[in-house]
């Protein structure tokens, strides 16, 4: 089975993590996506490092992503899909062997031109430009 790339990783740990902060979260359905995962062959084990990391540490990743806010946003602000695609990069950018910082922005911003609109992927790389080099281990 061929191996899913790391953009492939990420664009499924969206769709699992979307699952878990919508309003009302859809337990179910995340469970049911993330099982998919795990029994399926072509993902390695970054799509569930990305996941259970980004649900370990969302409050200290939103505490850190809060300050590169533009004066006066809060992150209650942001749109449910731009918030999972920053905390995914933020999370990933404390990795031990991080990839590298503007491949994190520019993966964030495909995400964000894929599952939202254009001023979302702008509005994403405006905020990881500002945080990524301050926040890379």
């Amino acid at each position: 089975m061929t191996q899913m790339s790391r953009h492939e990783e990420r664009r499924a740990a969206l769709q699992i993590l979307f699952a878990a902060v919508k309003e009302v979260p859809d337990d179910n359905q995340m469970d049911l996506n993330y099982d998919l995962v795990l029994r399926n062959d072509a993902y390695q084990a970054f799509l569930p490092q990305l996941v259970n990391g980004v649900l370990a540490t969302s409050k200290e990743l939103d505490e850190n992503l809060s300050k590169h806010l533009a004066t006066g946003w809060k992150l209650d602000r942001i749109s449910r899909i731009d918030l999972v695609i920053l905390r995914i990069a933020a999370y990933e950018l404390t990795l031990p062997e991080p990839t590298p910082y503007k491949v994190v922005v520019d993966e964030a911003v495909e995400l964000a031109k894929e599952f939202a609109t254009k001023e979302d992927a702008q509005f994403v790389n405006g905020v990881l430009k500002n945080y990524a080099p301050e926040n890379v281990q």
